[in-house]
């Protein structure tokens, strides 16, 4: 082992992860770890160092080959999470054959505690193809009484992607779960992911009797785009049902498939009349979409007059979908500035409307003052979006990448700035070097990366 890899595997492996339970198989010690050398981790009596261990190893990837024969044993370890991560670090060190690692990530599902249980749908995801002999158990695990454990199969299955397209049935049929509202998001994902082989089964749900079953089915669909396209038809359909959250949601569909979804524009045309303003803007911005012709903007902009935030703050964002050619929602968005509710939200649209929201840049200007942070970011975005000078933004986001609350944020807001945020550049570098947060470390590079490539390399940024 190199020495600076040694290093690093030294101080990782003698940091303890914090579990739920104690392995029963683990005597509690006074006085917590010991400190350990190397493998030797992977012997240690605590099962928390033996984790962190082949947790470390996993991360090291090709470069911990030397670990392998250990890591072999592990996967004997008396604990089933030391065996459930040290199957994980052998797949990234050397693709160990599933034939070695399947029966023991099957049985930990089967007969682990519910940490355990929610701990290996993770690893086999990372199976791709081959984890193909693991779906049945993984259909079964949807039945478990543990959430944690449900949602990690269900985000699992989305991540195995088209590999996994036989069990739409099974994911659709999560809605009748008692916790369907805690898992929807990643159920929707989940679907979504599993590509074209799918959209039959999907499509089929458009007609089901229960409420949830059927949304869920739309906002996979929505979630597919392009890829739908066959479930035009249905989705059209739907725009006359009694449900008007389903209609929404199939109105979004027909919108993210695109221009393969034209033949749905007259259903379209008469939806951007219901009686639901959700529907009407969904219905509105889908046409845009399908035709990149802003035939219905006007319905975008009465919705702006609506006592509902929520009406109010889907009709914002639509228009900022729209972008440049939703110029004749300038002045009704301006009136919002007013609107302590969706002020930042006006904001962020006028911006992304551009340099045709000029007129409205005076009344913009006025927040970049503001007392809430968040407003200031917003605004300051903003005002380059739509006048192309950097110095006044610039000076609100150094000020902003100063204070904590609103650090992260404006890494990210430097990012979607690209070149133009180049005056930052040697401050974003030094704090690259210095970040030892994971993630603000990783939007660090991707800012570095955004603004100039050239210096990213250098950094050994990829």
């Amino acid at each position: 082992m190199q020495p600076i890899r040694m290093s690093i595997f030294l101080l990782l492996a003698t940091s303890i992860p914090l579990f739920a339970e104690q392995g029963a198989d683990e005597p509690k010690k006074k006085g917590g770890a010991q400190p350990v050398d190397g493998l030797k981790a992977l012997k240690h009596p605590d099962f928390r160092v033996r984790w962190k261990a082949a947790h470390t190893l996993a991360e090291l990837g090709p470069q911990a080959k030397f670990a392998l024969p250990a890591l072999r044993e592990a996967l004997e370890d008396k604990h089933a999470l030391v065996r459930v991560k040290a199957a994980e670090a052998l797949w990234k060190i050397d693709q160990t054959p599933t034939t070695t690692l399947m029966p023991v990530l099957l049985k930990a599902l089967d007969k682990g505690n519910a940490e355990v249980r929610a701990a290996v749908p993770p690893v086999l995801a990372l199976f791709g193809a081959k984890a193909k002999l693991a779906l049945p158990a993984l259909v079964e695990a949807l039945q478990d009484k543990v959430l944690d454990v449900k949602v990690a199969v269900v985000i699992a299955l989305g991540d195995l992607g088209p590999v996994a397209k036989d069990t739409a049935r099974d994911l659709l049929n999560v809605a009748k779960d008692p916790e369907f509202v805690l898992m929807e998001p990643y159920v929707g994902a989940s679907l979504a992911n599993l590509g074209e082989g799918a959209v039959p089964t999907i499509t089929d749900a458009l007609a089901s009797k229960i409420p949830e079953r059927r949304r869920l089915a739309a906002s996979a669909l929505a979630g597919m785009g392009p890829t739908a396209k066959s479930a035009a038809a249905e989705l059209a359909k739907a725009l006359t049902h009694d449900d008007a959250a389903f209609r929404a949601l199939s109105a979004r569909a027909l919108g993210r498939i695109g221009p393969a979804a034209k033949a749905a524009l007259p259903q379209l045309d008469n939806a951007v009349k219901d009686m639901v303003t959700g529907v009407r803007i969904e219905a509105a911005l889908a046409a845009w979409r399908i035709t990149a012709t802003p035939t219905h903007v006007g319905v975008l902009i009465k919705a702006l007059e609506e006592k509902s935030v929520p009406d109010r703050d889907a009709a914002c964002q639509a228009i900022a979908t729209m972008k440049a050619v939703a110029k004749e929602a300038v002045d009704p968005l301006a009136k919002l500035l007013g609107d302590k509710d969706l002020r930042v939200r006006a904001i962020t649209t006028l911006g992304e409307i551009g340099p045709s929201a000029n007129k409205a840049l005076p009344a913009i200007k006025t927040f970049m003052k503001d007392e809430d942070g968040d407003t200031q970011l917003r605004t300051a975005y903003a005002v380059w979006q739509i006048s192309g000078d950097t110095k006044e933004t610039m000076k609100v986001l150094e000020s902003l990448l100063a204070t904590e609350k609103y650090y992260t944020s404006t890494i990210h807001v430097l990012g979607d700035m690209g070149p133009a945020a180049a005056s930052l550049l040697p401050t974003l570098v030094a704090l690259y070097r210095e970040e030892d947060v994971p993630s603000d470390r990783a939007a660090l590079a991707d800012a570095i990366k955004k603004i100039d490539a050239n210096l990213a390399m250098k950094l050994g940024i990829k």
